[in-house]
């Protein structure tokens, strides 16, 4: 179990040289990278940095604006593992690879290739702070029984499997014996058990088996039947009770050929259809009748109404009435 522990406050000369001596000893730790410092601040940095046989382990801190990982790095050292970026900042960590970039507030998490251009932004309200863990590619695969790993899909800081890996990570990062054979043994197996589990809690991932998507798409369908008529229940709302992102709902929807606009207006306009046609709500009007099932405009409403029913509200009701 080799242990790497750096911080530029214990080390003299120039801050250039400081500065150097953290990004080689993050690339020793992990893969070769680079990264710019802050202009606006004077280099401080820490690196804990646990290498566990196949997998590494580590919380890296320092006042840098970017970490990345070009084709220039890949080509000099190319390595076919997957890494868990967890964001410990108080700021949003900006993740970018293959032209997708997902934003990770603070303790939420992505998974990136090492094998692909990478690169990590960091606000300027905060120092850059977050934990990676390195696997190779075929331990997770293992652990996912050949499923397809969602990369770059945001993983929620509610997720409680994330919570649970930052915990154990914070107990290994503590760990201050270097001989302890036993623990790297089993330690390594747990990381790899975690980041696996982690993935797989995310929810929808494209390759994933199709009788778990139409599970869940039917779930997601519920879901929206229970609250299409609340008005602050939205894409972003439904994504995060499901712990996935408003992309991967708008994708699941999509496969199912509907959007989570079609299935909310769909429900809305039968709402209204029943309301117009019953007794009970004779005492409202058009109007009140529209804005309780979440129409802003008249206009629209009408216009939408008569599109689907062939009929205008007013024709609906006085069929009812007749």
């Amino acid at each position: 179990m080799q242990t790497i522990r750096f911080d530029s406050n214990d080390l003299p000369g120039h801050e250039a040289l400081r500065r150097e001596q953290w990004v080689d000893l993050l690339s020793s730790g992990y893969v070769r990278l680079r990264a710019d410092a802050r202009s606006d601040l004077p280099f401080d940095g820490q690196l804990r940095i646990m290498q566990l046989g196949h997998t590494a382990v580590g919380r890296i801190s320092g006042t840098v604006e970017t970490i990345a990982r070009t084709r220039t790095e890949i080509a000099a050292e190319n390595t076919d593992n997957v890494v868990l970026l967890m964001n410990r900042s108080r700021e949003c960590m900006l993740v970018e690879q293959k032209g997708v970039r997902v934003t990770c507030t603070t303790n939420s998490a992505v998974l990136i290739e090492q094998c692909e251009a990478s690169a990590i932004e960091i606000g300027r309200r905060d120092i850059c702070d977050f934990v990676a863990l390195q696997l190779p590619r075929q331990e997770l695969r293992k652990r996912r029984h050949g499923g397809t790993a969602c990369f770059m899909t945001l993983i929620p800081g509610s997720a409680s499997l994330l919570a649970l890996t930052n915990t154990y990570v914070d107990a290994l990062l503590a760990h201050h014996d270097p001989d302890a054979a036993d623990t790297s043994w089993f330690a390594a197996d747990h990381v790899a058990d975690l980041i696996a589990a982690t993935v797989a809690s995310q929810g929808y991932c494209p390759g994933e088996a199709p009788s778990l998507r139409a599970a869940r798409l039917q779930a997601m369908l519920a879901e929206i039947d229970r609250h299409f008529m609340k008005p602050g229940f939205s894409l972003k709302t439904l994504a995060r009770r499901f712990a996935v992102s408003p992309r991967q709902v708008q994708v699941l929807l999509a496969e199912a050929g509907t959007s989570f606009t079609d299935e909310m207006l769909r429900r809305r306009l039968a709402q209204a259809h029943e309301m117009l046609r019953s007794q009970r709500y004779a005492h409202l009007s058009v109007i009140e009748i529209a804005h309780s099932c979440g129409f802003s405009t008249v206009s629209h409403f009408h216009r939408i109404f008569r599109r689907n029913f062939a009929a205008t509200p007013g024709d609906v009701r006085d069929l009812a009435d007749s």
